[in-house]
């Protein structure tokens, strides 16, 4: 999958709130959000683009982070550009994570970053864990739920990313 990658505007912002997931994923849903497209248009977020369709977005810096948990001492270290990231839920479950981070990831290094990545996972989402693990990312640490309401958070480093994703078979 081949990607392109540019700011997100207003039409791709008004597409990605409209997303649903289906549970458990659906957490991860703008719903339509008005404030959602607000913060899609005015923060670092960017739109990835197969063709000219969006199929997913990162965003980058205090962004990814959990807002309520930016003081955390996982998130103490500046030398991981933290990576939030979200795919059109057509193309979720369909084996294409591995590549779409790793082209996002490879996006940022294109912007100058030197150092590592850090992201942040909701603590039940096994196959995000697992697409991230599979990239090299290790687990750096878990942020506890607020609530018994809501499931805590994984955060998890990668140190250097590779040019090229690996083709050997990995666990």
């Amino acid at each position: 999958m081949d990607l392109t990658f540019r700011k997100v505007d207003l039409r791709a912002a008004l597409e990605i709130v409209s997303w649903e997931y289906p549970p458990p994923y659906d957490i991860y849903g703008f719903h339509s959000s008005a404030l959602a497209l607000a913060v899609l248009v005015d923060e670092p977020y960017i739109a990835a683009f197969a063709d000219r369709q969006v199929v997913g977005f990162f965003c980058f810096g205090q962004a990814a982070q959990v807002r309520s948990k930016r003081k955390h001492l996982l998130y103490q270290a500046e030398e991981y550009l933290d990576v939030g990231l979200g795919m059109h839920p057509a193309w979720c479950g369909r084996g294409l994570g591995l590549n779409f981070l790793h082209s996002g990831l490879l996006y940022a290094k294109s912007l100058h970053w030197q150092g590592g990545f850090r992201l942040t996972v909701a603590a039940n989402n096994v196959r995000a864990i697992k697409v991230y693990g599979r990239l090299g990312f290790q687990v750096a640490g878990r942020i506890a739920p607020d609530s018994e309401a809501r499931p805590g958070f994984v955060v998890m480093t990668l140190d250097t990313v590779q040019p090229r994703l690996s083709t050997s078979p990995s666990g």
